[in-house]
């Protein structure tokens, strides 16, 4: 098209020469080619103009995304932590997010309208923290069907058979618990107490799990097992002597007589009521020098069974010698370790389990693969529980 133009300029210009005589060619050739160079400058300039701001426009149609974030429980803390951390990638990756989620995590009904409502909008990718997943199933399946990836968060989509979800942002469990583990056993009190243990009288560490059959409890329960076995043999006389029993799903038995007893306790059933008996029972044990309680609810029955945390203080507790280690948060428990009833807890990391699951929502609407991502897991006792960038990880 440009050429065409200036072709035409020129013609025009050695015309209007012709016509105007011999004396006067020269200099009215030169004007006419220096205002036929200007002319297609402009042209020129116009239309890079023009393509950059349709480039401009493409780009900004590419990068606007639409995200659409559900999550099990809308007011509950934690989530409100993974909300933070997804708006936040939201203006770092320059996409749009939306945040919803049902009342509680009972009502499932409500979690699947939101659900059917979303993939209704048509978004770009879904973020996903299912109530109940085998619910799901059917708008999950029309999710597939229109093409909209999901990504899971905190518990994800466990077991998704639809072939929607396509990654999960969540705690790698079996760290978790392996973290707390290590934390315990670095402790040169707790480490003190554990070796005081002998053949005729073995110490003994409870561990409190709410059940056996979730995911991620029995994961954070493995990973503490595992690894508070292979960190007590690493310790002076204990190799071959660390044994572990009270459910036939934890149960290794030691190479050599025990000296320590890791002794795992899961309650008849999930009600607060048979939490705390069992939390009872733990601290009736008699050489009972440690606790592992695997998740708010097993914290919550081991602060009841303990007056409300005062008979775990340090200096005039009755259980004052008994190190107790938590998982989560909640106010209750930031209280026992604010002040030192609690050795500490570990806590899952929902800011970056809400910001990372929005990168994978982006690359999974680009088209690209994703894989499952491991947010992590922090350590935080008396010394750090106020500190930044672990204060934004524990809800109430």
């Amino acid at each position: 098209m440009r050429k065409k133009m200036l072709g035409s300029i020129l013609c025009a210009a050695m015309v209007m020469a012709m016509l105007s005589g011999c004396g006067n060619n020269a200099a009215q050739a030169e004007g006419n080619a220096e205002a036929a160079g200007t002319e297609t400058a402009e042209v020129t300039e116009e239309t890079t103009e023009a393509t950059a701001e349709t480039e401009e426009v493409t780009e900004t149609v590419t990068e606007n995304k639409n995200i659409i974030v559900i999550s099990k429980s809308y007011q509950n803390q934690f989530y409100q932590a993974a909300f933070q951390g997804a708006d936040d990638a939201a203006v770092d990756l320059g996409v749009t997010v939306t945040t919803n989620g049902p009342d509680a995590e009972s009502n499932v009904s409500q979690q699947v309208e939101q659900v059917a409502a979303a993939i209704n909008q048509k978004p770009d990718a879904i973020v996903l923290a299912a109530c109940d997943p085998s619910a799901l199933e059917e708008v999950l399946t029309k999710a597939k069907e229109d093409g909209i990836p999901v990504i899971g968060f905190d518990s994800g989509v466990p077991g998704d058979v639809t072939g929607a979800v396509l990654a999960t942002a969540a705690t790698d469990n079996e760290k978790a618990g392996a973290n707390v583990a290590d934390n315990m056993v670095a402790d040169t009190e707790f480490q003190k107490a554990i070796l005081a243990g002998t053949e005729d009288a073995p110490t003994v560490i409870g561990v409190l799990a709410q059940d056996a059959t979730s995911g991620s409890i029995t994961q954070r329960v493995d990973g503490f097992v595992n690894e508070m076995v292979t960190k007590l043999e690493e310790l002076e006389g204990l190799k071959g002597c660390v044994d572990v029993s009270g459910q036939e799903k934890w149960t290794i038995p030691s190479a050599n007589s025990a000296k320590v007893k890791i002794v795992v306790t899961v309650p008849p059933s999930t009600s607060q009521a048979d939490i705390q008996s069992a939390a009872n029972t733990i601290f009736a044990t008699d050489n009972l020098v440690g606790v592992f309680a695997a998740n708010q609810d097993a914290v919550n029955g081991v602060i009841s069974a303990t007056n409300d945390a005062t008979d775990l203080d340090k200096e005039s507790g009755k259980f004052k010698d008994i190190y107790v280690a938590g998982f989560d948060a909640g106010k209750s428990q930031k209280d026992a370790v604010t002040n030192g009833q609690f050795l500490g807890s570990v806590t899952q990391d929902p800011y970056q389990m809400g910001y990372q699951a929005i990168k994978l929502a982006v690359d999974a609407a680009d088209g690209k693969t994703v894989a499952d991502v491991d947010t992590g897991s922090k350590w935080y006792n008396m010394d750090n529980i106020s500190q930044e960038d672990i204060a934004i990880l524990l809800y109430d």
